[in-house]
């Protein structure tokens, strides 16, 4: 007799940079993982994409690793899937892809983006939620469409979450979340945009029909792995909203900080907002959508604080974590900037990073100088969204910075009581989860269910 199989649940996040899958028990323990790098191909004019196929292989290949890395035989019940939102293809009739897969921050369609009436661009942020920028879906649709691609009957959007799902189980919709991002939804009725979808030949049949996080695809099929068959497949939706979920950042009075080189703030609010509510945070430089979460907007705003910290780090010789440990302890608050060194960033999110200094410099002071600038850019994320959303009463950072001691006292100075999640990986973490609903499991094991009082560490 064969032993028992043990029941997992497989989370995965298609990252920007990696992808990385766990497999954890019922009770939330990770038994196994895996991970590859994201197959990007970057072309030399700087253009960013990947074949869909390629984001497909190395996505089950990640998944069935982790499974096969559990200690035990297992039974997968449930796959959830998280990560970036705005990259996708448009599939044909038949369910063919016939569009590369532009990487979110491709720039291609800017050109086309900005000389659009500023009636049009105005009306854009309001009912989508978005900055009327390069980063979200219609802006690569509105560059493939004026390039000579046509909308054809029967084509429709699939974001990459969502064609992975797709190439499991057959089976085509969109995650609200991931539609938000698009730039295809009207966020107050929650139904496709005639009007971006009329601007690149579309109807509202380009936009797959809804299936929220937690709700299953269907099952893996027979082409999957042999130990992904028959799991109930679900899209979690976009990986911020997911990471909060995986720390427990989830009520309408909770902020999230997700740590990573974007840096990302995020609250939860259960209900709708105006047109004119997220003009005003989108002209603050913020954006509101669908959570993942039923009911609820998700309003975010993104520094690129990791990627200052890291690039100044490596700038003054601390490339070690005992390294970067010593030298980010020597902020405080009381530091105070003197002239000698000042941090700053060009406008429109490049990747660069100034640095301004005299030759009596030291390195802690251009560490404390990174420091209060990326804290004052935090300050003025939280600003309207607390204008919008109030103030928090709870506060949990999660990701790779949230674990360097000197940033998290810094975060938890302008957040009192912040605690710090112990997950390394919450996105794949809120995707198990919602993998669990979608394999019909209901969790009531302090790991998952009470993930606010698990795992926490506060700073003072």
């Amino acid at each position: 007799m064969s032993p028992a199989r043990t029941p997992v649940l497989i989370g995965i996040d298609l990252g920007t940079t990696s992808f990385k899958a766990i497999a954890t028990d019922i009770d939330g323990v990770i038994l196994g993982q895996a991970g590859e790098t994201t197959p990007w191909i970057v072309e030399e004019n700087g253009n960013v994409h990947a074949e869909i196929g390629a984001f497909v292989d190395a996505a089950v290949r990640v998944m069935a690793q982790a499974a096969e890395r559990c200690p035990a035989p297992v039974e997968v019940l449930g796959i959830g899937i998280t990560g970036m939102a705005e990259t996708g293809v448009i599939v044909d009739a038949s369910g063919t892809a016939v569009t590369p897969a532009m990487a979110w921050y491709d720039q291609r369609g800017a050109e086309e983006f900005a000389a659009l009436p500023q009636e049009f661009r105005d009306e854009f942020q309001a009912v989508t939620g978005l900055a009327a920028k390069a980063e979200c879906s219609f802006s690569k649709l509105l560059w493939l469409t004026t390039h000579g691609f046509t909308i054809t009957p029967g084509m429709r959007w699939a974001n990459a979450l969502e064609y992975v799902a797709y190439a499991l189980t057959g089976a085509l919709f969109t995650e609200p979340s991931l539609a938000s991002r698009t730039g295809l939804l009207d966020q107050a009725a929650v139904v496709p945009w005639s009007r971006t979808l009329s601007m690149i030949g579309a109807d509202a049949s380009f936009v797959p029909d809804m299936r929220p996080a937690g709700v299953p695809f269907g099952r893996a099929h027979e082409d999957a792995p042999g130990i992904l068959r028959n799991a109930q497949v679900t899209v979690a939706g976009h990986d911020h909203l997911v990471g909060s979920v995986g720390a427990g950042a989830i009520g309408g009075d909770d902020l999230y900080d997700s740590c990573g080189t974007a840096d990302v703030i995020l609250r939860t609010l259960p209900r709708t907002l105006t047109n004119d509510e997220r003009a005003s945070l989108v002209a603050s430089g913020l954006s509101a959508g669908r959570h993942v979460l039923p009911e609820s907007t998700a309003i975010l705003g993104a520094t690129r604080s990791g990627l200052v910290l890291g690039r100044v780090l490596s700038m003054v010789g601390a490339h070690t974590h005992e390294e970067r440990a010593r030298i980010s302890e020597a902020w405080t608050p009381e530091w105070k900037q003197n002239g000698t060194v000042v941090v700053s960033e060009p406008g429109n999110w490049t990747n660069e990073v100034t640095v301004q200094l005299r030759d009596d410099t030291r390195p802690e002071d251009v560490w404390c100088a990174a420091m209060d600038y990326v804290l004052a850019e935090t300050r003025a994320l939280v600003r309207p969204i607390t204008a919008v959303a109030g103030e928090y009463t709870f506060a949990v950072a999660a990701g790779g910075w949230a674990h360097v001691p000197g940033v998290a006292r810094g975060k938890a100075h302008i957040f009192p009581g912040l605690q710090v999640s112990e997950h390394l990986q919450p996105g794949a973490r809120g995707a198990c989860l919602f993998a669990a609903e979608a394999a019909g499991l209901s969790l009531a094991h302090p790991e998952f269910a009470h993930a606010r009082t698990t795992h926490m560490k506060e700073f003072i």
